[in-house]
């Protein structure tokens, strides 16, 4: 059984967390979640597409090279070297975990098109006012 199938087997739902690729460093990806978490996610685990200010979607997954290993806890912290931790939403079984990230097109755009049309009020509020 795969990491996905045992999460899903664990807490009866796939876990994910979502957030976004606030900038990329050296050879980091400064990774935002929507719980306000943030990750200095290595850039060789990310997708070879993925840019500043993409919508992305982590997941437990699959041990494998192409992954991010750490170490979860019965306290669904996930740690990671160097001295990262992530507070997981669902339960895990403890020991050694894989994240998986993958750019969500479809919510960029949605994120993308929500701050057009925040930018947009804010501009139509100050020429009338």
């Amino acid at each position: 059984m795969d990491a996905k199938s045992e999460n899903q087997k664990t807490t009866g739902t796939p876990a994910e967390l979502r957030g976004v690729i606030d900038s990329l460093e050296d050879e980091v990806a400064i990774v935002v979640f929507d719980d306000d978490q943030r990750l200095d996610w290595p850039r060789r685990y990310l997708p070879q597409d993925a840019r500043a200010g993409d919508a992305v979607i982590v997941r437990v997954a699959a041990p494998n090279e192409a992954r991010w290993p750490g170490k979860a806890d019965r306290s669904r912290q996930i740690t990671f070297a160097p001295a990262q931790s992530l507070k997981w939403p669902a339960s895990l079984k403890a020991g050694e975990v894989s994240l998986s990230i993958e750019v969500d097109a479809g919510d960029t755009a949605a994120r993308k098109e929500r701050v057009r049309g925040l930018i947009d009020d804010l501009f139509s509020k100050s020429s009338t006012s």
